[in-house]
């Protein structure tokens, strides 16, 4: 009987491996997470970080309107008359195809740059 014990599927092994190795890991994460080493980052419980942001904000907001440049006023320019182009005296010839282009277009599906 002893050997029929040795000879079982150790797939209740792997699922109890499986099990402390997860427990293990979230132990590890709830140390971690827990503040250890809080007190070598730098940070102190309840300061208050400031950084450029708040510093910008913080003058936004004490900023009085008095204090804010007003934009001169632009004068309107003289209106000018509209520009009339010229249309192109001659439109350009279409290339000519040659049968061999006409034939690799056809075959590459391209027949809307064939001729009819």
């Amino acid at each position: 009987m002893a050997k029929a014990e040795r000879r079982g599927n150790p797939l209740g092994w792997i699922v109890l491996g499986f099990v402390v190795g997860a427990v293990a890991a979230l132990g590890v994460i709830l140390v971690v997470s827990a503040g250890v080493g809080f007190e070598s980052s730098g940070y102190e419980e309840g300061a208050e970080v400031r950084t450029t942001a708040d510093d910008a904000a913080s003058a936004a907001v004490t900023r009085t309107p008095a204090a804010q440049a007003a934009p001169a006023p632009v004068a309107p320019e003289p209106e000018k008359p509209p520009v009339v182009e010229a249309p192109a005296a001659t439109p350009k010839p279409a290339p000519e195809v040659d049968p061999q282009m006409a034939d690799d277009a056809a075959a590459a599906g391209m027949t809307s740059r064939t001729r009819q």
